[in-house]
């Protein structure tokens, strides 16, 4: 599938908010910063460079820069070597920005957390090298500009997000269609994997390891998002939840689908029903000047009228894009988003986790994009629950 990405409009916007902030030169290190500057598929500890008079290097891991490179639009690509004297990642770095004539300049760093392991802020070691190494230079947390720009994409941007999502849908299907007691959670994780492969998705994103499958008790634990998947035996009655994770084109989908296995419960039902009515009540609310305070306090409010707040994992989404955007802005009760608003082309998956010990458990996950009149569900795949006759 060939799309325009147009590149040198993405530069634009990030030096027009490095401007706008006083900034010289960004040393980006963020996994997704580095990818969204690049184009490319960079997994190895690395930077991207970005001056504002119009410099740009993207400096990785010697034994992957010329992979990278050809993958990149960018033509100043370079390697590091840290075992050897001078070429470490952060000394090229301060080479770099010397004979740029910036040693004495502004310089944006990503600094902060996340609850992603290997986001890629920078290190506390890094930093220190960096001071001493430029010791005239002032430095600054430049972390909010490559997220907001990422933030809102661009058509090549959600053309490439809409194949990925088509992507999971079809192996939902493929997945829907094997599923039988008797299977093992590891076999329908790698039942969904190999028709994602086989539609061209390229990466398995998830810091997991895997799609996510979890049945029976497994899908009811406490306030639990996260399932890797396991040998337990898929069994007649079961909940069952299937998350899958595709990247097209270096960007990410992410659809997570409900099953019960034979004819449900009353309490699962009642589960399910709660369930799917406050998933349409989220999909709802992510509109275009929506506050994610005001989303966030609408659920749980919800939630607690129909007395499964208790039951709820308090966060509704989280921001979605290239390799590495899993996060901002994720629909949460804290400093950080609560005061954010909902833009046209900003793209969330929408989230939400209900877990009931001794019924089961619910997991949505799809991604929307928000537009001027509403939004659009990138997946097609129904919130309604699935039952699978046997």
């Amino acid at each position: 599938m060939n799309v325009y990405i147009d590149y040198p409009g993405r530069m634009a916007r990030i030096r027009k908010e490095m401007a706008e902030e006083g900034i010289d030169i960004i040393l980006a290190t963020r996994e997704k910063s580095v990818c969204y500057i690049s184009g490319a598929f960079v997994p190895w500890r690395s930077y991207a460079l970005v001056s504002s008079d119009g410099q740009i290097e993207l400096n990785t891991l010697m034994m992957d820069a010329e992979r990278v490179k050809s993958e990149s639009w960018l033509e100043n690509v370079v390697g590091s070597a840290p075992t050897m004297p001078g070429f470490s990642l952060i000394e090229q770095a301060i080479s770099r920005i010397e004979s740029w004539g910036c040693a004495q300049k502004t310089i944006g760093v990503e600094l902060g957390h996340s609850p992603r392991l290997a986001a890629g802020f920078l290190f506390a070691t890094e930093y220190e090298m960096l001071l001493k190494g430029l010791p005239k230079a002032k430095f600054v947390n430049a972390v909010d500009i490559l997220d907001r720009v990422s933030a809102i994409k661009e058509p090549g941007e959600i053309a490439l997000m809409k194949r990925a999502a088509a992507i999971c849908d079809a192996a939902q299907e493929v997945v829907k269609e094997e599923l039988r007691p008797g299977l093992t959670e590891l076999e329908i994780a790698g039942i969904g994997e190999l028709a994602m492969r086989q539609l061209g998705s390229e990466f398995h994103w998830p810091i997991t390891g895997s799609n996510e499958i979890a049945s029976g008790e497994r899908t009811a634990y406490t306030l639990c998002g996260c399932t890797p998947p396991t040998d337990r035996i898929l069994q007649p009655g079961d909940n069952l939840l299937v998350d899958l994770h595709s990247t097209y084109g270096h960007y990410y989908s992410d659809l997570s689908h409900n099953y019960i296995i034979g004819k449900p419960t009353r309490e699962q039902d009642k589960l399910a029903k709660v369930y799917e009515d406050a998933a349409n009540l989220l999909l709802k609310k992510l509109v275009k000047g929506a506050r994610i305070g005001d989303i966030w306090q609408e659920m749980m409010d919800h939630l607690s009228s129909v007395g499964y707040v208790q039951d709820t994992l308090a966060a509704f989404g989280h921001g979605i894009g290239i390799v590495g955007h899993e996060w901002y802005p994720a629909i949460v009760n804290n400093e950080e988003f609560s005061h954010l608003t909902l833009q046209p082309n900003l793209t969330e998956v929408a989230a939400l986790v209900i877990n009931r010990a001794g019924v089961g458990g619910m997991r949505l996950e799809c991604p929307v994009l928000i537009t001027e009149s509403g939004n659009e569900v990138l997946t097609k795949t129904p919130v309604e629950t699935t039952i699978i006759d046997i």
